[in-house]
């Protein structure tokens, strides 16, 4: 008997210790996939886990010892058909625990990706493979898996493979990976519906709807642009210079689909995240303006600017040397490459030939054709036109000005920035027209030094710096300058062209003075606003739609805020002195006073008629009281009166006004623009800011209100509207739809966030939204106050505080709902930076792509 039962338990032992993880023995894997749904992100949740034991002295082992992670794959997921976009993943560490250095190694493993958001009925396709995963794997790994998917609250159709065991919301396969049964194809769809309310989490983003973007915002460029060059070309012929400033620009639109790398095969490309609102850089794959984009925004629009700033000082169509200077610098390209061991191909110089054959038709085909006095005169302007252009073309397919090139040398550097001095030649150009005096050749020399260098700094430094070993940040700008987003440069054209208006509207900023251009230039600064409103402005971030569109809207209503001809026709307003002003004001208050009376008069008199005053008496003072002056109805003269009172400088010169605005819109705007400091980074970021160019770009988006309330004091008698608070409520709704269109992206849109909500965007939007309010009725208010102590009087003989209090109320709940958005978006910052996930949670990064029952990173 005893021997009986001995011999039982040593049949038992055999098995328990193959499951165990014995040598010798069955050694059973586990797969579990569980499909859920997470509420909170409102996304589907493929939830992996696998458990399995290793001999101590297997390759496998070794490798998850050498890699820190096991092997945990085998199933392909299909949603609808296609492979599913992903949203992010969790992968805390494996665990791996081995008792003894002779006892196996138990591995678990578990891994969570999070699907696209996706809203409706969708279908989940399950496949398992195990022994093909399992191919290239060291020895070691179980042959016998047991497979597990569960999906409670989705329905199972179509199962397919010898099913191990089935029950409501899960179903198990015994898989093995060698022998009998390995090749059997195991499957099962699922189906669940699901309602979404949040914004897609990720999003296919088109070439065409990226280049489409920046061609909007070079549209409304061009548009104030092409406005204030004609008004500085004068009154001759305006229409063909605004054509041909608007031509120049538009032709930027199809040079920027060139810029597209070759990487990117289809016309639609998948980019998770391009845009971010901390420094850093958008994922390779994305758009990338080119060599021909460049050369034509670095090269020839510099060029015909500087060609017009000399038309603009000497009256006459830019010299010969002028002309000769700008086409022969390209061709110092070829020398220099020449130098360097770059001899070009016969080719290269018939398609030269044949380039200047094709300028020098243009020329006297415009000289002795039959073309007017002004096509003669700017046949050669127009012959070398083309001879740029073409000449431009032509290099930007060199391997020279483009990524293609591995490797640069000092030469070829050279012949690079042969093709960046036009950019520091027109700013230069533009100091006598701004200072309205010429400025020596010693001084032009060394600005046009100055300028050039601070172009070009980040590129020289990085050519002269030894590359490091590692990470070397600098191989960021070791690239050709015509190549990429430009960063830096943008940045010192941007700083300096603010510069050069703000000096344009000080010599201009006189008492009386009616410049030529002076109501153009407001515009431009309102378009400079906005561009800095996310701060600085770079070819990436006008590639954003919703900046695209708030620059071409902030164009398009800065001409309606800024009538074309308002500095003319409100020219009577801006020559009003003090003194006249406070007749104005005193009038007004008189006539209004009159008109209260009257109405007054009106309400009491039939008790009056009934008791004490008769009908001559009442017709008397009935006339007595009637409005002053005789030409319209009594209201229009009323209004007249208060558009004189109101609508004035009050003697206070431009300059000293737009200086009074900006500092009380900042100060306004600095709850606000420090909170942005503080918490957010520049956004369009580039992988490297040299030079401090994170703080320059925080700065600009800190002070780009003070622009705003800049334009308002300066163009105050121009802006729309007949008192400060209807120009205040003008600039409001031209600045205000700009503001929002600029940020609503950035929470909203799955290629600029990496949480895109709906909530997230109507906080933003409403707390910038309150934010504008303030500043732009704060300026209103403000200018109202300070309109009446300019005449002698009190605030409350202009402003009637009992009328106001009907409009406190609902100007109120805005105000608290502005405050309780801001409140909110600040206490989510800190709940956000306070409740960071510890070391070992699951974090969720869409910038690499990975696919369910695919090993993790």
């Amino acid at each position: 008997m005893l021997l009986f039962l001995l011999c039982v338990c040593l049949a038992g032992a055999g098995p328990a210790g193959a499951a165990g993880g014995q040598e010798g023995g069955e050694r059973t894997g586990k797969l579990s996939v569980e499909i859920g749904w997470d509420a909170s992100r409102q996304e589907v949740v493929i939830r992996e886990r696998c458990a399995y034991t290793l001999p101590p002295r297997s390759e496998a082992l070794a490798e998850v010892r050498e890699e820190g992670g096991g092997f945990c794959g085998g199933f392909t997921v299909l949603r609808d058909g296609k492979e599913p976009s992903h949203d992010g993943w969790d992968n805390p560490p494996d665990k791996v625990t081995q008792k003894s250095a002779d006892g196996p190694a138990r591995v678990e493993t578990d891994f969570s990706l999070h699907l696209a958001r996706h809203s409706g009925t969708q279908w989940l396709s399950f496949g398992i493979d195990l022994p093909s995963a399992l191919e290239d794997q060291p020895a070691g790994y179980p042959d016998v898996w047991t497979v597990e998917v569960g999906a409670p609250r989705w329905s199972f159709s179509k199962i397919r493979g010898p099913v191990a065991s089935l029950s409501p919301g899960k179903v198990t396969w015994r898989v093995t990976t060698a022998g009998k049964g390995a090749d059997l194809v195991r499957s099962v769809d699922l189906l669940g519906t699901w309602e979404v309310t949040k914004p897609p989490a990720v999003r296919q983003q088109t070439r065409t709807e990226m280049v489409t973007a920046f061609g909007l915002a070079a549209c409304g460029i061009a548009i104030v642009a092409a406005l204030l060059v004609a008004r500085l070309a004068g009154p001759a012929v305006p229409r063909r210079w605004v054509a041909a400033t608007l031509l120049l620009a538009v032709t930027a639109y199809p040079l920027a689909f060139l810029g597209i790398p070759r990487p990117l095969p289809s016309d639609t490309v998948m980019v998770p995240f391009t845009i971010s609102t901390r420094p850093g850089t958008p994922p390779d794959g994305t758009w990338k303006p080119g060599p021909a984009l460049g050369l034509w925004l670095w090269y020839v629009l510099p060029v015909t600017g500087w060609w017009f700033s000399r038309r603009v000082i000497t009256r006459r169509p830019p010299s010969r040397g002028v002309l000769v200077v700008s086409g022969a610098a390209l061709l110092l390209v070829l020398p220099l490459l020449a130098a360097d061991g770059v001899v070009p191909r016969p080719a290269a110089w018939g398609i030269l030939a044949a380039v200047g054959a094709c300028a020098l038709g243009v020329t006297l085909g415009l000289r002795h054709g039959v073309g007017g006095d002004v096509e003669r005169r700017w046949a050669a302007t127009a012959g070398m036109l083309v001879w740029i252009g073409l000449v431009t073309f032509w290099l930007a397919h060199a391997p020279l000005m483009s990524d293609e090139d591995p490797s640069v040398t000092g030469l070829a550097a050279a012949a690079v920035l042969v093709c960046t001095w036009p950019a520091a030649a027109w700013i230069t150009s533009l100091l006598g027209p701004v200072r309205g005096r010429t400025i020596g050749p010693a001084a032009r020399a060394a600005c046009f030094v100055v300028l050039w260098a601070l172009v070009t700094s980040p590129f020289l430094v990085a050519r002269v710096a030894e590359p490091g070993q590692g990470y070397d940040p600098w191989n960021y700008y070791r690239a050709p300058l015509f190549t990429g987003y430009l960063g830096f440069p943008l940045c010192v054209v941007t700083v300096c062209g603010i510069a050069l208006q703000l000096v344009y509207l000080f010599r201009r900023g006189r008492p009386g003075d009616r410049g030529r251009a002076v109501e153009p230039v407001g515009r431009l600064l309102l378009v400079c606003g906005v561009l800095t409103a996310l701060g600085n402005p770079s070819l990436r971030t006008l590639t954003i739609w919703g900046d695209a569109l708030a620059v071409l809207c902030v164009a398009l209503g800065s001409i309606w805020l800024l009538p074309v001809g308002s500095d003319a026709t409100a020219d009577e307003f801006r020559r009003v002195g003090r003194k006249a002003h406070a007749r104005l004001m005193n009038r007004w208050v008189r006539t209004q006073l009159l008109w209260d009376t009257r109405a007054d008069l009106q309400r009491t008199a039939r008790s009056s008629l009934v008791e004490d005053m008769d009908v001559s008496g009442f017709s008397r003072r009935w006339r007595e009281l009637e409005v002053p002056g005789h030409w319209g109805d009594p209201a229009a003269r009323l209004a007249r009166a208060k558009r004189f009172a109101l609508g004035s400088g009050a003697g206070a010169a431009p300059w000293h006004a737009g200086l009074a605005g900006a500092a009380v819109a900042q100060v306004l705007a600095l709850p606000w623009a420090a909170y942005q400091w503080a918490t957010a980074g520049p956004v369009g970021a580039d992988e490297f800011m040299p030079f401090h160019l994170e703080e320059i770009s925080k700065a600009l988006r800190f002070g780009h209100w003070a622009l705003y309330g800049f334009v308002f004091g300066y163009f105050y008698a121009l802006l729309r509207g007949g008192t400060p608070i209807a120009k205040a409520a003008a600039l409001m709704a031209v600045v205000l739809p700009a503001e929002i269109l600029a940020t609503a992206p950035l929470t909203m849109d799955p290629q600029y966030t990496l949480d895109p909500s709906w909530n997230d965007m109507a906080v933003a939007c409403g707390g910038l939204a309150g934010q504008t309010f303030v500043v732009c009725m704060g300026l209103g208010l403000a200018w109202e106050g300070w309109l009446a102590r300019a005449a002698a009087l009190k605030w409350s003989q202009v402003r009637n505080f009992r009328r106001l209090s009907s409009v406190t109320v609902p100007l109120g709940t805005v105000l608290v709902a502005a405050a309780t958005a801001f409140a909110t978006v600040v206490a989510g910052t800190w709940a956000q930076q306070e409740l960071q996930p510890p070391s070992g949670t699951p974090t969720s990064s869409p910038s690499a792509p990975v696919q369910p029952g695919q090993p993790p990173p």
